[in-house]
């Protein structure tokens, strides 16, 4: 979908009606181009964000395209770099895939590779990286000085790189280049205090590829000592596909339903449908009365399933109550 040259308050609405309905009719991709898109002021990036939130509920994946340094700049302040791959050209977001599309190969060749060399009496270094390459994420090893020491071939696909490119590289090279004072400071203060940090702890990240094309992404970290000094483990996600969430009740009843699932998982789970049903009211207010109606119900439904999860979830295993809260 082209974008006007210029986006403000004459036709933000417009737009985003566009935008909507076509997220609405099923899209799997939807590219909203901004080529020729001049300004943008920040109710146009709200715009693009309240599509993002639509197209994250219906699986529809969003690609935007800016060729405009400054419209650029108003949708990284709005966050959208960390929601939606940002490309500079309409043919590279044409060009581009799912990404899970691009691993160069795939688990069963790895094992099989792997099988053939166990028989043969050892694992050697080439079975080793045909199992690092068949891996969906990226793999980094970064050297104390913040350089690339080892990737994988997952790494260089995700950012755009030749086999052996990056090698060498700093790492602020798949930064963009707005945030790499920042990002330098935050790797100088993980190099004084290294530790483990989980997938998505940080939130979600912005990944530079070498064409230009930015994209959200999240990134787990781990310290590596060695015998002649230490490197950082790296594992980096792509996560600008998008799937469907689960139902609010279907997620509430199997944590609750699980003997082992902790108070922290729980709530964080509550956490995350409440934020599902509370873009669904958001999005009621765009549909026609019948639907808003019903969106609303459904809402409601859901958060009354909910309450009364959250209730057995509570007094469920205290004073011998049963899961479903009665005594």
């Amino acid at each position: 979908m082209a974008l006007p040259e210029h986006i403000d308050a004459t036709n933000t609405g417009q737009f985003r009606e566009q935008l909507l309905n076509l997220i609405n009719r099923g899209a799997a991709v939807l590219i909203a181009d901004m080529s020729v898109t001049a300004s943008c002021d920040h109710g146009g990036a709200d715009a693009l964000v309240r599509a993002y939130h639509r197209a994250s509920v219906n699986g529809t994946q969003l690609r935007i395209v800016v060729a405009s340094p400054l419209v650029r700049r108003i949708l990284t302040a709005n966050g959208l770099d960390r929601l939606v791959s940002i490309y500079p050209s309409l043919e590279a977001a044409l060009a581009a895939r799912p990404p899970e599309s691009v691993i160069s190969a795939g688990p069963d060749q790895a094992r099989a590779a792997a099988g053939e060399q166990f028989l043969a009496g050892g694992v050697t270094p080439a079975v080793l990286w045909s199992l690092v390459d068949a891996l969906a994420d990226a793999l980094a090893l970064v050297t104390s000085d913040g350089n690339f020491a080892l990737v994988n071939r997952r790494a260089e696909e995700m950012f755009g790189y030749r086999h052996g490119e990056l090698v060498g590289q700093p790492i602020e090279v798949v930064v963009p280049t707005a945030l790499r004072a920042a990002h330098a400071g935050y790797r100088a203060g993980y190099e004084r205090e290294p530790a483990a940090r989980p997938m998505g702890a940080r939130g979600r990240l912005v990944g530079l590829r070498k064409d230009g094309t930015t994209f959200p992404a999240e990134i787990s970290l781990e310290p590596v000592p060695t015998a002649t000094g230490h490197f950082i483990l790296a594992v980096i996600r792509d996560v600008t596909r998008v799937t469907p969430r689960p139902g609010l009740a279907d997620l509430a009843r199997a944590v609750v339903a699980s003997p082992k699932s902790s108070d922290a998982e729980f709530l964080g789970l509550v956490v995350n449908q409440l934020f599902h049903v509370g873009l669904s009211l958001q999005d009621a207010a765009d549909l026609p009365h019948d639907q808003a109606v019903r969106r609303i119900d459904t809402a409601l439904r859901q958060l009354d399933d909910l309450i009364r999860k959250i209730r057995d979830h509570v007094f469920g295993g205290r004073d011998g109550a049963e899961p479903n809260g009665s005594q």
